[in-house]
């Protein structure tokens, strides 16, 4: 009703309510959002590391740090009463870092405790799974980001841009899924656009995430931008089991398929034991990744104090990429300006290589 009720009043007054975002990747708006992303207000970042200054937004809000040590900002563009929802990467803390670490995997709708309880759904499906640090950064930023939304709202914009880079890009993709939801819910107003630009983005969550994912966005409203040399797309570690198959699928019950096959006792026992050397590798990977990174990351949360309920985890371990994935592919000018050495890990993550790379590359 309230959503409503605003609608009507910003008619009766004159305010414009126009969309000005379009579907499809824009170069120029995935080059603002960088310079933004670059020019994180205390997002402690070298100046060799930034970008150009943003030339078409103003930052009008700076959040306080919630959560895993995040923060976000917004951002606007008043010409085109565009807001801009800018989401902070990952800095040189502990708790920022163990978040990235704490790559186990939660369902997609559930509970959760970072500070105070929150109940959450990104999507519809009940068996997609997200990561555990990232969705923690999701939920503790939630309510501020809602909270200016609605004010953006109030003040007739409808379109906002979702971004983030590195840790924020994954985190962005969360955000996305959770405000979705929401629209889709009637929690917030249907007629905002959201369009979100995910850039050097890790994966966020399993395969089923992937598939929900990609059909909230489609029809061109969701990207991730990654360039081809950098390493931190391909994060977290990943490991697909039989289990991870859809239940339709023949991987899921080979075994009741070769007890059944009409063959001989010898040659079934040796299709078994090439299944199990099949199969049991992939498992006790995903059992260790699910106990490290998940389990033991999640009580060194807790050992730094922070206020952590330390959920249960699913065990899987099938990260995927979500979203229209941009690819940035570097060239023997790129590989010139930025040459790789062992000591500087994030040469190819960093917002200048992708600026440098996308201005001649998109």
């Amino acid at each position: 009703m309230r959503i409503i009720l605003f609608s009507i009043l910003a008619l009766l007054s004159g305010v414009s309510i126009s969309a000005q975002l379009v579907s499809g990747f824009q170069k120029e708006e995935y080059l603002e959002c960088l310079r933004i992303a670059s020019h994180f207000k205390n997002g402690m970042i070298e100046d060799k590391y930034k970008c150009e200054t943003p030339k078409e937004y103003e930052r009008i809000y700076e959040s306080p740090t919630m959560g895993f040590d995040n923060k976000w900002e917004l951002w606007e563009n008043k010409e085109k009463k565009i807001f801009l929802v800018s989401l902070r990467g990952s800095v040189p803390t502990q708790v920022s870092w163990f978040a990235n670490f704490h790559a186990g995997l939660l369902p997609a709708q559930g509970k959760y405790h970072l500070v105070e309880d929150y109940d959450y759904k990104l999507c519809e499906d009940g068996k997609a799974l997200v990561h555990a640090g990232w969705l923690g950064s999701v939920l503790s930023l939630s309510k501020d980001i809602e909270a200016k939304i609605d004010s953006c709202y109030k003040a007739g914009m409808r379109d906002c841009i979702l971004t983030g880079h590195s840790q924020g890009g994954a985190i962005c993709a969360l955000l996305t899924a959770y405000l979705l939801q929401k629209q889709k819910d009637g929690l917030i107003a249907a007629d905002i656009r959201f369009k979100t630009y995910c850039s050097a983005a890790p994966k966020p969550g399993d395969y089923r995430f992937a598939m929900q994912y990609d059909r909230m966005t489609r029809g061109g409203w969701a990207f991730n931008v990654v360039n081809a040399d950098d390493w931190v797309p391909e994060t977290p570690l990943s490991v697909q089991t039989p289990d991870d198959f859809n239940e339709t699928s023949p991987f899921r019950r080979v075994d009741d398929m070769v007890k059944a096959a009409d063959m001989k006792g010898m040659d079934k026992l040796k299709i078994k034991m090439l299944i199990r050397l099949l199969k049991t590798p992939t498992r006790k990977s995903e059992k260790r990744l699910t106990k490290y990174l998940g389990y033991t990351m999640a009580d060194m949360l807790s050992d730094l104090g922070v206020d952590y309920g330390k959920p249960a985890l699913v065990h899987c371990a099938n990260f995927q990429r979500a979203g229209v994935t941009i690819v940035l592919m570097p060239d023997e000018q790129y590989h010139q300006a930025h040459k790789y050495y062992a000591d500087d890990i994030f040469e190819h993550h960093m917002f200048v290589a992708y600026m440098d790379l996308a201005v001649r590359d998109l």
